[in-house]
């Protein structure tokens, strides 16, 4: 065993001794020496995260997962990278991450019994991470140290990898710091509460979109969501701690259980996320494979429920207050979008929840496709949109005016399915002008809060912005996209698709590049890939854009196609260079050095319409929620 690996369960030993000094001095008023001892113990996660980034960053290939995710190729921001691109790699991250962050709360909130309580969830929260660590064993070496690695899988190598994984940790680290919070005595705990969930969502906003833009990006499917059961796992805790500043407590300032409540049921998700995406509950092309961590990950979500329980029964606290009221057009709106979002939560939730309870019955596997996640939430969608208009409008609406426009908003979406406008998909067209009108009213109460200086109504309508231009681009998007289908072409070759022409250039050859091994028992060294590259121009009403297709030959991990999206500014073109039996014969002969350009090619062509909207809409909408955080900053 080496010395990092008795670090990791030196810190282990450390937590659960942190566990037992808080228990046993817990009517003490100050844990006088407790900060030193819980600072070695995550002091002993950083090192060893440290040390592993390092053996990445200096190709320490005696490490086994350095030697089968880098390679010498790789620069040193990819190695870095690399280091969290396994199971136990990225666990190792998490867990760095969660102590990094816990032991500058220990700092700056100090040793006062009034945490005592929050302490105690994030030592049980770590120490679960540890745990995990320990199991996955990323820290395990060679018996010798390899003269190359094998490489990075090269869906990976993207400026994404970079920033997107660290974003969803840090995001659903501050989620579970949040839930931690609401065990705290202290005065600040509603506006440190509020603030650190402010927080964790903005990070979960940014992953979750980064995420579909990776796969717009790279993976070459044609999108940027499919309610994969990883997505739709990582979008169900930010569904539900939206749902809790839908609250009316939360906005109107009353004092109720259900605040702390939705926090403790979005940390639960959270862990719930993590064993689907990183314990191996459900089949999935963005999951690990399966691991008994999964059923580790299980047990502490259900430890964090009874702690939760267990500590508002002692203080004899209701555990959730149903806040739904109707008094006003403010309040009723409030309710319905707080009800919605409940149910596109428990709609999504059950859609991942059900293949694993069939799959434990049967023994089969089932999967449930994108479709009954449209069918179902899609009602609720409207709803949520709905009670935009109110949330926007409650100073010129009463419940009659309110209803009015509710109710003249479905006629008009009833005569555009009979007009067929403004798509062809009658669902889109029932929404769409409940979409614009609750676009009208966020862009009035903007215009007004600003004319009026009410900051917060500000920050709120830039939010509220962002998710309408979101919703916009989604429905423009997806209804009216064209799929062209694969088309085989040849060097040189104008395609004519009627409303858009494309056209190529001659293909450039990518001579054989890198070197990796090919496994652990074998000193030959190979070249990592060679690839080919053709230019294509596409032309639409009358302007002309121009980019470069690639596809690529890896002598580890075979045929890899990246798409190559070319941006206008009011549609993309999605473009994919498939695998042809003379495509392929030129990259196998150009890996062992032999010249060859292959004669025709097969395309995928994808015309999407105002793609940009979606990336516009969460760039507000991150906006939006600065004023928040920044107010917790300034109260702190």
């Amino acid at each position: 065993m080496e010395l990092v690996e008795i670090l990791i369960i030196a810190s282990a030993i450390i937590i659960l001794y942190d566990i037992y000094n808080i228990r046993a001095n817990k009517e003490t008023r100050l844990l006088d020496n407790r900060l030193p001892v819980i600072a070695v113990g995550t002091g002993l996660i950083i090192l060893s995260y440290l040390y592993f980034a390092y053996s990445f960053i200096t190709s320490n290939y005696r490490i086994m997962e350095v030697f089968q995710y880098s390679s010498s190729s790789l620069g040193w921001s990819e190695r870095l990278y690399a280091s969290w691109a396994s199971n136990g790699g990225s666990w190792l991250f998490f867990a760095f991450v969660f102590a990094a962050g816990y032991l500058i709360i220990r700092l700056l909130c100090g040793e006062s019994k009034e945490y005592s309580k929050v302490y105690q969830f994030f030592n049980i929260v770590l120490l679960f991470m540890v745990l995990v660590v320990i199991l996955q064993n990323p820290l395990a070496t060679l018996s010798y140290t390899p003269s190359e690695g094998m490489g990075l899988n090269p869906l990976l190598k993207t400026p994404w990898m970079l920033i997107h994984p660290p974003i969803v940790f840090i995001g659903y680290t501050l989620a579970l710091y949040s839930l931690g919070l609401t065990f705290s005595l202290a005065e600040s705990k509603p506006r440190l509460t509020r603030g650190m969930a402010a927080l964790a969502w903005l990070f979960l906003t940014l992953g979750i979109a980064i995420g579909g833009l990776w796969a717009y990006e790279v993976l070459g499917w044609g999108g940027y969501w499919a309610w994969d059961p990883v997505e739709t796992s990582s979008l169900i805790p930010w569904l539900t701690l939206t749902a809790y500043f839908h609250l009316v407590s939360q906005l109107t300032g009353q004092k109720s259980t259900s605040k702390d409540f939705m926090l403790m049921v979005t940390g639960a998700l959270i862990i719930f996320a993590s064993a689907v995406t990183r314990g191996g509950l459900a089949v999935s092309v963005h999951a690990f494979g399966k691991s008994p961590i999964g059923y580790v990950l299980l047990t502490l979500m259900g430890i964090t429920i009874v702690y939760y329980l267990a500590n508002k029964s002692k203080k004899g606290w209701s555990y959730f207050e149903f806040e739904i009221k109707t008094d006003n057009v403010y309040n009723a709106s409030l309710s319905m979008s707080f009800l919605s979002i409940v149910m596109i939560s428990v709609i999504s939730l059950w859609g991942i929840i059900f293949p694993i309870i069939n799959s434990g019955i049967t023994g089969g596997d089932v999967s449930i496709d994108a479709a009954f996640f449209n069918k179902w939430t899609y009602p609720f969608v409207l709803v949520f949109l709905a009670s935009l208009i109110g949330c926007n409008l409650y100073e010129k609406l009463d419940m009659k005016k309110y209803s009015a426009t509710l109710l003249g908003s479905l006629v008009l979406g009833f005569v555009g399915i009979v007009l067929g406008f403004p798509t062809n998909n009658m669902l889109v067209n029932l929404g769409f002008p409940l979409t614009v009108i609750a676009g009208v009213a966020v862009l009035y109460n903007l215009t007004t809060s600003v004319m009026k200086k009410r900051t917060t109504q500000i920050s709120r309508s830039i939010l509220h912005l962002g998710i309408v231009i979101v919703m916009l681009g989604i429905l423009m998007s997806a209804t009216n996209e064209i799929n062209y289908g694969e088309i085989i072409g040849t060097p040189g070759e104008s395609m004519d698709l009627g409303d858009m022409q494309l056209d190529f250039g001659e293909f450039t050859v990518i001579e054989p590049t890198g070197i990796v091994a090919t496994d652990a028992f074998s000193s030959e060294l190979i070249p990592e890939y060679t690839g080919l590259m053709i230019s294509v121009t596409v032309t639409r009403d009358g302007a002309s854009y121009s980019d470069d297709v690639y596809i690529m030959l890896y002598s580890v991990h075979g045929i890899v196609s990246r798409p190559t999206v070319v941006r206008a500014p009011g549609f993309d073109v999605y473009v994919v260079l498939h695998q042809s039996t003379s495509v392929y014969r030129a990259l196998s002969h150009q890996l062992q050095g032999i010249p060859f350009t292959p004669t025709e090619f097969v395309v995928s062509v994808i015309y999407f319409p105002l793609m940009n909207l979606i990336w516009l809409g969460t760039l507000i909408m991150s906006i939006g929620i600065l004023y928040p955080i920044i107010k917790m900053r300034k109260s702190s």
